[in-house]
């Protein structure tokens, strides 16, 4: 610690402290993220081409826009896959938060 510049300060000491709740902001930002369906309809609608959209809303234009509603419901069941993926590494995160 004597003699570290900042950025020895900061990633030997600061980021390994913060690593936790850094892990679990992201993995919340995450699962909010995967349900953003009507801000995007709203104010975007999925475009300009593919920029705003996130898997909710590819789903939703899939399904029900063009009509294709085996490939909407494959989609469907990729997103809840992925959101349980990330749910059970939040729960190990939040779990690991509550031992240490």
């Amino acid at each position: 610690m004597d003699g570290a510049n900042a950025i020895n300060r900061f990633r030997y000491i600061i980021l390994p402290h913060m690593a936790r709740a850094i892990t679990i902001v992201i993995l919340i930002q995450t699962i909010v993220l995967l349900g953003i369906f009507a801000e995007i309809r709203v104010t975007t609608g999925g475009g300009p081409g593919y920029a705003s959209t996130n898997i909710a809303f590819l789903v939703f234009r899939t399904g029900i826009l063009s009509n294709d509603i085996g490939a909407g419901s494959a989609g469907g069941v990729v997103a809840v896959i992925i959101a349980n993926i990330v749910a059970i590494f939040l729960m190990r995160a939040v779990g690991k938060n509550l031992d240490a």
